[in-house]
This record gives structure tokens, sequence and C-alpha cells, in this order.
């Protein structure tokens, strides 16, 4: 069964303990609207600059009325920046504000953002404590194991983290170094949740719900947060279903809901642009797909789009009338 236990994050509270993680490029409205309506509780933004937004403002954030409750995901290095940015984002209509401290890409670290912050402990107090002074919302840190196998310190910053008025510590256990190679360290989940007292939200490796409940049995975290697990398959976030077997018909039907949910977003060309990036996860594990998605590139009319989807999926009910398709939990893919 898919984990249905409630969840308290400060004073926010969820019917459900599995959470969609923040995905630059994926987790816009449309993304997380639709994941929303396969039971998902709480879903984060994408990761927004704290600079970014003192220059553009709130209008820089867009937060509709049908999502809530949702959380903006911070990131930058300067403490007054970062509380400043969280006001804003409060007031744009965020439920919960998180700093990250754990993105690995190039550009974040050179800023000296993300998971470079952990190399810093006195400057992550001093992010921490001047951003839960300025905001009355809940407030969470999504943190890695560290920078390195020789400075893992994430005990060490969810510590400093609750200390300083935290409500939640996300992590992915796996080192800046390490970037999205190799397994995720479960048992370092274990060890952040034995040193505090705040929800602990497991991320790295769940592509099902069954592994969301190993996850949780062995790490005994309070939740699981998914990131590229739940790319093509929103159905992990369905309530009562422990091994997701979407059929074709289901796969067809979740492309064009999301399309829908795109185009109203950015119009026909902008809904045609993301959703050929998506397809390339809806039909994973398909037969032909690799051959499918070549004939998408570049494509930007809507009807040539679709009469390709139709063929598609046609032609492999065709060919395969009786086939029982690659099972989701056999995916490779991490989050």
């Amino acid at each position: 069964m898919c984990i249905a236990i409630k969840m308290r994050i400060g004073s926010l509270r969820l019917n459900s303990n599995l959470i969609l993680a923040p995905m630059s490029g994926i987790t816009d409205y449309p993304f997380r609207r639709l994941i929303k309506e396969h039971g998902c509780p709480f879903t984060f933004t994408e990761m927004v600059s704290a600079k970014g937004l003192l220059c553009k403002g709130k209008s820089f954030l867009k937060i509709e009325k049908d999502e809530h409750p949702i959380s903006v995901q911070l990131f930058g290095s300067s403490p007054e920046i970062l509380a400043e940015a969280s006001i804003i984002a409060e007031d744009a209509g965020a439920d919960t504000i998180d700093i990250n401290m754990g993105c690995p890409a190039k550009q974040v670290i050179q800023a000296g953002a993300g998971a470079d912050l952990m190399r810093f402990p006195v400057k992550v107090k001093a992010i921490l404590t001047r951003v839960r002074r300025e905001i009355k919302i809940p407030f969470t840190i999504k943190i890695r194991s560290g920078w390195d196998r020789e400075q893992s310190n994430a005990v060490e910053i969810s510590k400093i983290g609750e200390d300083c008025g935290v409500d939640a510590i996300m992590i992915h256990p796996r080192t800046k170094a390490q970037g999205f190679r190799g397994r995720a360290n479960w048992s370092l989940i274990g060890e952040v949740k034995k040193n505090v007292s705040i929800p602990v939200i497991g991320n790295g490796d769940v592509t099902t719900c069954l592994l969301a409940t190993k996850m949780m049995d062995e790490s005994n975290c309070d939740g699981v947060m998914i990131g590229r697990g739940a790319l093509g398959n929103p159905w992990i976030f369905d309530q009562g279903k422990s091994v997701v077997h979407p059929t074709l018909s289901e796969r067809k039907e979740v492309i064009g809901r999301h399309f829908l949910l795109l185009q109203s977003y950015y119009g026909d060309r902008g809904a045609v642009r993301e959703i050929r990036k998506h397809i390339a996860w809806y039909t994973r594990g398909l037969p032909f797909s690799a051959s499918f998605r070549s004939k998408l590139i570049g494509m930007k009319d809507t009807g040539a789009l679709f009469e390709a989807i139709d063929s598609f999926f046609n032609f492999i009910q065709r060919r395969n009338p009786c086939q029982s398709f690659e099972s989701m939990e056999n995916r490779s893919v991490t989050g």
C-alpha cells in the first residue's frame, strides 16, 4: 500500500507524507497541479533565486489559488537577501519557505549557494537565524550528506537547523561530489532522525510506493520526498497502490491532461515545447519509444503532435494487444 500517514510541518498539517520535490525546469504550475490531482498533498516550486526575487518582486512567483499548500524553495548565500526574499515569498502566498542547501549545480555552487553552504556551518546558522526571525510561516531546509565523503556533516547541519527554529529537514543522502551517481545512503537519513526532534523527510532513489515504505522502515523518517521518480509517473502519488502498471490508455490520457494544463498556462507553442520532454518520460519503457520521441524533436504544431501521439499508441496497441508493459517498479530512474 502507498503511505498515507498524516504529517505536520510546524503549523502545516498534511494528510499524507509523500511530497513532490522541487525540480528545476519541471515543477511549474501545470506539473504541480497534475501531481496534486494524483493525490500529492504538498508540492514545491522550482528553485527560486533570492536575488531574482528581490529584483522582480512577488510577481516573479506564480502561485495559483488551487495549489495550496505549497512551499517556495529559495537559493542564495546572503542572510539578508534570503531573509528579504522569504518575506516576499510569504507575502506572495507561500505556505512554507525552504532554503536550498543541497543543489550541486555548478552555477549555484559558484554563487556560494546550494550545497556549498554546508561547508560553512557558521554561515548556515546566520542564514537560518535571520530568516526565522523575519517570517511567520513554517520554515524548512533541504540538504545533502555534505560536500564529499570527508566532509559529511548532515547531522551537524540538521542540529543547527533545529536550534535555529527550522520546522523540518529534507535530506538527499548523497554528497555534492556524488551528484546523482551511486546509491543514496538511506542509513544517513536515520542518523539525522536520531539526532533531531523535528520531522525528517527522506529523498533519493524512490520510484515506487514500495520503495517509499522501505525508506521509512529503514530510516524511521517522517515522510518521503519524490523527485525524478515522479517524472512520467504521477501515479506514484495515488493512494492505495503498491505497484503502478499504467495502461496505454492511462498514459495517453495523462499526456492529454498534462498538455491541457500546459496550454492554459503557456499557450499552444509553449505547451508543445514543454510537453515534448515529458512525453519522453511518459513513454519510457514502451516499444519503439526512442524512434517515436525522435520524431517529436522540433515539432511545434499542436495538431501534428497529437496525430503523432495517436499514431504511436494505436500502433503499439495493434502489435501488442495483450502485453503487460514495464512496471514503474522496475524503472532505473532515481529521484
